[in-house]
């Protein structure tokens, strides 16, 4: 697939946003000096705890709170040694930034610190090995595994990526030696550093998008930041990737927002209706417990029977309600109120394309099932803020 990933700036933030087959997919929105990001590790102090709720409530940087569940961290990484694990006000833990702050909640934080690779990840505080779900050929999840054994860890478990798949034991090798070096630094240093330390620095959006879609010929990477630029060129061959597919793009006169007019494409992906190509529209309505999407006929008239013209309409309201999921970055559930159809495989042909758009995703996105009032259930993973969210930050 042709993927290109744009970086550029817009009212004080660094702007990514990822094209597919020349449309806008995806759009992140993050201040210039971001002081929390997802993936961050903290030295936080405990506040206090909160025992009915079973949380702790962790200050990570001077003034910035994070929640920390007791019972998802059983095993708490104490800076200063303690006699026995149990967690007071006052004690010095590692922590890791694993969602942000969303609406009126504080950041999530978790004591199991993942580093992230592009065929693997390392997780302290689990044990095994796990192979992605979507690996399916059971030789090759067992060659994996095989390669993964290797490199045994005590209180920590690797996961094998979707990415793994079909690579040379020499680059997955390699990967999870440069993940056990940063590993080892932050398990040697963290009691020798000072309260409210950052560790390690999550990974920006942009360098998400790029270690996940930039491995190929079809990928191109263009900003108009020279200190983004000069980044990406020092980090492109730690990343396996070539600098050929990155582009410094220079013109005062005519930035990369307005070439790409991504303003407009911002206002639009802001507004409740977006219209379909057949003339139909979908109604996206938000709300605090998940997020309501009403597919309507509008303007489409087609020569059709009437059930052949609502398929038609389904189908290409499925393929936008999960395009328009990525763009606003909308999480939690997502209810769907497709035209209502009576042919059963006209049925199972939407349920097969919604989980196919939806495989798309960056993000865990779910397609669950039909309810029995006829409407569509999904989830997506909730990880970071919402595009609205971000525009008001």
């Amino acid at each position: 697939m042709k993927r290109q990933i744009v970086i550029t700036g817009w009212q004080s933030k660094v702007l990514t946003a990822l094209y597919e087959e020349d449309i806008l997919c995806e759009l992140n929105l993050e201040p210039q000096k971001s002081r929390v990001r997802v993936g961050d590790i903290y030295i936080g102090k405990v506040k206090h705890i909160v025992q009915n709720i079973q949380a702790a409530f962790v200050e990570i940087t001077p003034g910035v709170m994070g929640y920390y569940p007791l019972k998802e961290n059983a095993v708490h990484f104490f800076v200063n040694p303690k006699k026995n694990d149990k967690i007071v006000a006052g004690d010095e833990i590692v922590v890791q930034v694993d969602k942000e702050n969303l609406k009126t909640k504080a950041w999530f934080l978790t004591g199991r610190l993942s580093f992230p690779g592009r065929y693997t990840v390392l997780t302290k505080g689990k044990a095994g090995i796990q192979v992605s779900s979507k690996i399916k050929d059971k030789e090759e999840r067992s060659r994996l595994t095989e390669i993964i054994s290797d490199r045994p860890m005590e209180g920590a478990a690797w996961m094998i990526r979707t990415e793994a798949r079909g690579q040379s034991s020499e680059v997955i090798r390699e990967e999870m030696d440069r993940l056990l070096v940063d590993y080892n630094r932050i398990m040697s240093t963290a009691r020798n550093r000072t309260c409210f330390t950052k560790l390690m620095s999550g990974a920006s959006p942009y360098a998400q998008l790029i270690t996940k879609f930039a491995h190929g010929s079809d990928c191109r990477v263009t900003t108009d930041l020279s200190e983004i630029y000069e980044e990406l060129k020092e980090n492109f061959e730690r990343w396996g990737l070539s600098s050929e597919i990155l582009r410094y793009y220079k013109d005062d006169a005519y930035p990369l927002i307005k070439l790409k007019g991504i303003e407009s494409q911002i206002d639009r992906a802001l507004q409740k209706r977006v219209w379909l190509k057949s003339g139909a529209y979908l109604v996206i309505e938000p709300t605090e417990a998940l997020t309501v999407i009403d597919v309507n006929t509008g303007k489409a008239i087609g020569k059709q029977k009437m059930e052949e013209n609502f398929f038609k309409i389904n189908i290409e309201a499925a393929r936008e309600v999960c395009r328009q999921l990525r763009l606003r970055n909308i999480s939690g559930i997502v209810i769907v109120d497709f035209i209502n159809m009576k042919e059963p495989e006209h049925l199972k042909a939407l349920m097969d394309i919604l989980r196919e758009e939806a495989a798309r995703d960056s993000i865990q996105t779910t397609v669950v099932d039909r309810t029995s009032l006829h409407l569509m259930e999904m989830t997506r993973k909730k990880v970071h803020r919402s595009l609205a969210e971000q525009v008001r930050l």
